[in-house]
């Protein structure tokens, strides 16, 4: 169940340089356009599927700022975090958001009114890599977004148990194969 306050979907504040900190801190760095490139190729090949352009990806950094994370050299993961404005996370639940490019209003502009969180992609090449990404993953849901929903999609088998392990579940109604971790906070103690 989202959240509310007064009829309407809660949301809290994410301090950019915190995360930007802390993806540091777990051998992540924000991508540039041609690092961003070879981190969408190597999660489309690891997953069978096209998931968005860099240009794309880049405009969604440009808004969110803080969305594009890659580690590597070469690149070994990818791990791609878009927060959600309320009209955001409204639209991941009822199926009107676009995973490869949603409508600006339906992100959180620099991490402010963050209503919830999409995860577009997160994928590791090597076994370290694989590691880096879901540590990344889970210290990022805990520390940055625990008072507000975490969405993604089930893309592929191993990305299913994982989100199940992770204790994401199956959510009906919204994206095809979407999944969700609600809140596990208040708020109180959250960014």
């Amino acid at each position: 169940m989202k959240a509310t306050r007064n009829g309407k979907i809660s949301t809290i504040h994410v301090d950019i340089v915190l995360v930007e900190q802390r993806a540091r801190e777990l051998g992540f760095r924000h991508a540039t356009i041609r690092e961003l490139g070879d981190g969408i190729r190597l999660a489309e090949s690891l997953m069978n599927s096209k998931i968005a352009t860099p240009d794309a990806v880049m405009r969604m950094d440009v808004v969110t700022g803080m969305t594009a994370w890659v580690t590597g050299n070469p690149i070994e993961g990818v791990f791609l975090v878009l927060p959600l404005s309320p009209a955001g996370e409204q639209a991941v639940r009822d199926g009107t958001y676009c995973p490869a490019d949603p409508a600006p209003a339906h992100l959180a502009w620099h991490g402010r009114d963050v209503a919830g969180v999409y995860i577009g992609v997160y994928a590791g090449a090597t076994k370290e890599a694989r590691r880096a990404v879901m540590t990344a993953a889970a210290v990022m849901r805990v520390e940055q977004f625990a008072a507000v929903p975490t969405f993604a999609r089930g893309a592929t088998d191993d990305g299913k148990r994982s989100m199940a392990s992770l204790g994401f579940s199956p959510l009906e109604g919204g994206l095809p194969d979407l999944w969700v971790q609600e809140a596990l906070s208040t708020g109180s103690e959250a960014a």
